[in-house]
This record gives C-alpha cells, sequence and structure tokens, in this order.
C-alpha cells in the first residue's frame, strides 16, 4: 500500500508535470481533478485511522470526490 503522503505528491507532481507540458487547459482540468481527488483518498486514510475504520469515512470519501466533480 502506497503511504498517503507519498500518493499527494505523486500526484501532485503529476499534475505539475502535465500542465508545465503545454497540456491544453483540458489537460490542467484533469490534473485538478486527480490533484483534487488524492485529497480526498488521502482525508480518508486519515479518517480511518482517527476512527478504527467507521462507515462515516465511506460517506466522507462519497461527497468528497462528488466535491471534486462538481468544481471541474
Amino acid at each position: 500500500m502506497v503511504h498517503p503522503g507519498r500518493r499527494f505528491a505523486v500526484s501532485t507532481a503529476l499534475a505539475v508535470a502535465i500542465c508545465l507540458a503545454g497540456a491544453a487547459g483540458l489537460g490542467c482540468e484533469i490534473a485538478a481533478a486527480n490533484d483534487c481527488a488524492a485529497r480526498c483518498y488521502a482525508q480518508e486514510n486519515a479518517c480511518r485511522r482517527a476512527t478504527q475504520g467507521a462507515q462515516s469515512c465511506d460517506a466522507a470519501l462519497t461527497r468528497c470526490l462528488q466535491a471534486c466533480r462538481t468544481k471541474r
């Protein structure tokens, strides 16, 4: 399993690389959406550790991912 902090760093680096590579505006939007999703998964991992796997973490993840979709 990849450490959440590392997943976030890799996702952020990928987002920056896509934007700097001269991708069209769509590429940057996709990168931003991926970055948003990575933050959601990092929050979910933290929630699961803090609550010892409570079901509420699933609902919070769903809300977070839906918020990422509306930002596009």
